[in-house]
């Protein structure tokens, strides 16, 4: 039988610090909030059911996450070996789901080895497409576009063969560029995507990219532009409404974010009555994007630190309210773990160094 879910509004107080947190931490990384509210509740509650995750969905999320997103979810973090499902008793159809006893490092480590297969898929669909179009003779009106992919293709695949190796000693605090992996493409890969086309290739790309939570922005609504500056290199604001369907209003506003954020910059080229918006480099916009979101989650370390401090202090208080020791002891390892972050900063400092020259 499951234990209740819905704890004293008093502990709930402290819950509720744990989900914000979690959220806030996942700014940059994620295409919504619900990925991070649920993740949140497994680290309040260790075992849920899919109705409980729903419940508590109502008063922390505001309205009940689907059914069909929860089961996403699940399914995702049960192929991590992060969450084991098990049969309820006595109940028809009636599941558990049971958060792993791991640590909180232990839980970023499955993340990045998770994060590490995608990455060398990409890393294979990259080469795939360059050696594709390389074979594909165009028309006159895509040449340029063909030469512009080939060559942003080239420049995504070593960036993700950097972050490849920079990942693989994260945790440790070490900056290592040392591997180069081996890419196999056979001859009837190759053929299969040049029969595609150029344009149908580079849709393909826009769209694992806007998947890729390594390229994602807190603005998911601007995550086209960014997609296609990726591609593109440089576009004018008329060719970026042509190319994702948004409209001028929201092409103009998403620009002008991305490049408050540093993520792009605008070009002003004398004679020539047009402006375009440049991303120089994909690994700097990338790397910037990832030590901006980590300056974000160190500047919460204060904010953990005076919750964990707040429930220590009231131990006699609360400890035998339920709850109170699962959400005490995520807290006390979660405020052990920002030196991590801290490494974490450091390690994209450097990485941005590495990429500023092609910045410029």
């Amino acid at each position: 039988m499951l234990k209740n879910h819905i704890y004293p509004e008093e502990i709930r107080r402290f819950e509720k610090e744990i989900i914000d947190f979690i959220i806030e931490s996942g700014k940059n990384k994620r295409s919504s909030d619900i990925e991070s509210h649920i993740l949140a509740y497994f680290f309040c509650h260790r075992s849920l059911s899919q109705s409980q995750i729903q419940d508590l969905s109502a008063i922390f999320h505001n309205k009940k996450i689907s059914r069909g997103s929860i089961s996403k979810f699940l399914n995702q973090y049960e192929s991590y070996g992060v969450i084991v499902k098990k049969k309820i008793p006595d109940k028809r159809n009636a599941f558990e789901y049971i958060l792993k006893d791991i640590s909180i490092r232990d839980l970023m480590s499955t993340g990045l080895e998770a994060g590490l297969s995608e990455m060398h898929k990409g890393i294979e669909d990259a080469e795939v497409r360059i050696q594709a179009l390389d074979k594909i003779k165009p028309e006159s009106s895509l040449i340029e576009v063909r030469k512009i992919l080939i060559e942003r293709l080239k420049e995504l695949r070593d960036f993700l063969i950097f972050h490849d190796n920079l990942m693989k000693n994260f945790l440790s605090g070490e900056f290592t560029i040392k591997e180069e992996p081996e890419i196999k493409i056979s001859d009837d890969e190759i053929e299969k995507m040049r029969k595609k086309g150029i344009l149908r290739i580079e849709k393909e790309i826009i769209n694992s990219i806007q998947k890729n939570p390594l390229f994602m922005i807190e603005e998911v609504k601007y995550m086209p532009i960014f997609s296609y500056l990726i591609m593109r290199k440089r576009l004018t604001q008329s060719k970026l409404q042509k190319l994702t369907g948004l409209s001028s209003g929201l092409i103009s506003e998403g620009v002008n974010h991305l490049v408050k954020k540093g993520f792009i910059k605008n070009e002003k080229i004398r004679g020539v009555r047009k402006r375009f918006y440049v991303m120089p480099s994909i690994g700097y916009s990338n790397y910037l994007k990832q030590y901006q979101r980590f300056k974000l989650i160190n500047k919460l370390k204060n904010k953990i630190e005076r919750v964990f401090q707040e429930m220590n202090k009231r131990e006699k208080e609360l400890k035998q309210l339920d709850g109170y020791d699962i959400i005490f002891e995520w807290l006390k390892e979660a405020s052990q773990l920002f030196v991590i972050v801290e490494g974490g900063i450091k390690i994209f400092e450097k990485a941005l160094d590495y990429f500023k020259k092609s910045k410029n």
